[in-house]
């Protein structure tokens, strides 16, 4: 017999952008099983998601959003709004570096549109959670950036210019909530063997002749360790960020070393 993990356990309440990522999956689980109360926002995947961990005995809400949509994100928060009094953290997950083009062949409407998924969703959601944290007195919130923001990536320029500017809006929240008791930080992954990425690593084998296990080596060597990271072990970095009082506009790494290679 299973016990329903329910809200009126929780520690503390977390708002979850994009639970249905990659990340977002193995995080949303966690903070439930930690007995933290999880609110998820997002779009068709997310609710999904949640839809199906709702149906395995877990308790999360759930509000629709289109995460480039200013009205959207407003109308979202004012629905958590009614679910919660006060969210204790916030977690940006919505991002991706969606093409992989030469400089010359990224057209204006391929950088604005990875701009708009990785920086304007986490600028609206984020002033959003800001604003609110602001008025109930403080709270922690979390974005994500990359190392592609701290070391280019070839191939990966509107992506990598996106990161840079999201650990930049880092500073800048971090510098002006602190008075208002407002934690800002961001975590900045190298690569993460993600469901999606596993299946984009799987098609490049059948493309390319070679074999899953020589791609998974390749990046695995492309850091000073020689290991892969799972999203499961940012996990510990996740909470504590969450619940620290005093790290503070901090972009932290969690690479294996990778971008001192």
């Amino acid at each position: 017999m299973y016990l329903k993990i329910m809200p009126q356990n929780h520690q503390k309440t977390i708002l979850i952008a994009a639970p249905g990522s990659g990340i977002g999956k193995i995080v949303t689980e966690k903070l439930v099983k930690d007995y933290f109360r999880v609110i998820g926002i997002g779009g068709k995947n997310s609710k999904e998601f949640v839809e199906i961990l709702n149906q395995n005995d877990y308790s999360i809400d759930f509000v629709e959003c289109d995460y480039t949509s200013e009205s959207s994100v407003i109308e979202a928060f004012n629905e958590v709004k009614i679910l919660t009094p006060k969210i204790d953290g916030l977690i940006i997950f919505v991002g991706g570096s969606l093409i992989s083009k030469p400089i010359e062949d990224v057209s204006y409407s391929d950088f604005r549109k990875v701009l708009a998924v990785n920086l304007d969703s986490t600028f609206l959601m984020g002033k959003e959670g800001y604003m609110w944290m602001q008025e109930q007195g403080g709270g922690n919130i979390l974005f994500f950036g990359s190392t592609t923001g701290l070391k280019p990536s070839k191939k990966k320029m509107p992506y990598g210019v996106a990161k840079a500017a999201v650990h930049n809006l880092t500073l800048s929240f971090a510098q002006e909530g602190a008075e208002h008791k407002i934690v800002t930080n961001a975590i900045a992954p190298g690569y993460v063997m993600t469901d999606r990425h596993i299946d984009e690593l799987q098609n490049k084998a059948l493309e390319s002749g070679d074999s899953f296990e020589d791609i998974l080596l390749k990046i695995e060597n492309k850091n000073p360790m020689k290991q892969l990271l799972k999203p499961e072990e940012i996990y510990p970095l996740i909470k504590l960020l969450l619940t620290t009082d005093h790290i503070q506009g901090q972009v932290i790494r969690i690479d294996s070393g990778q971008i001192l290679g």
